[in-house]
């Protein structure tokens, strides 16, 4: 299954702040995601996210009701909404996706999820959307592991006034 790691960051790489607020982050970047995982139709992710997603306000997760949604939690009891999955590991929610007929997905958080998938060498393409904000402390792209990824860069588009996107692709 290709695994697309889509996220939206300030110019150093910070996806929230140290509190988990993703204040800094456009509108556009929102729509832009919502844009991607419709196109795909699934996404994948952490506890975490999920745990802060679901305090958004319901209109705001209207545009994903039909889109599948693994999140990944090591506690098998832990309990989640309708409309979302839960997986174990990376392996769990790839075949869970793979069972539905998923042939990729969007991985979109959070930096631990990111990491997981990046030590595991699961990550086929990246796909960053630049805000024009540096964010002094919070929470980076990926949390510090042991991995290293290389990178050929597929593209480069002003999306919008203040966001850039970059395309990736993993070389594996």
């Amino acid at each position: 299954m290709k695994i697309t790691l889509w996220m939206a960051i300030s110019l150093n790489g910070i996806i929230a702040t140290d509190d988990y607020k993703e204040d800094f982050l456009s509108h556009e970047n929102w729509d832009e995601f919502v844009s991607a995982v419709q196109k795909s139709g699934c996404l994948i992710w952490g506890r975490k996210t999920y745990e802060l997603i679901k305090e958004w306000p319901k209109s705001y997760l209207k545009p994903l009701k039909n889109i599948s949604k693994v999140i990944i939690s090591s506690d098998d009891k832990f309990q989640l909404n309708d409309g979302f999955i839960l997986a174990n590991s990376p392996e769990h929610a790839i075949e869970i996706l793979a069972e539905k007929g998923f042939s990729e997905a969007i991985l979109t958080g959070g930096s631990t999820n990111n990491s997981v998938f990046a030590e595991k060498n699961m990550i086929d393409e990246i796909i960053l959307n630049i805000e024009g904000v540096i964010i002094g402390n919070g929470i980076s792209l990926f949390k510090p592991s042991d991995f290293q990824l290389k990178l050929k860069l597929l593209s480069t588009t002003r999306i919008f006034e203040n966001i850039i996107q970059v395309h990736y692709k993993v070389e594996k």
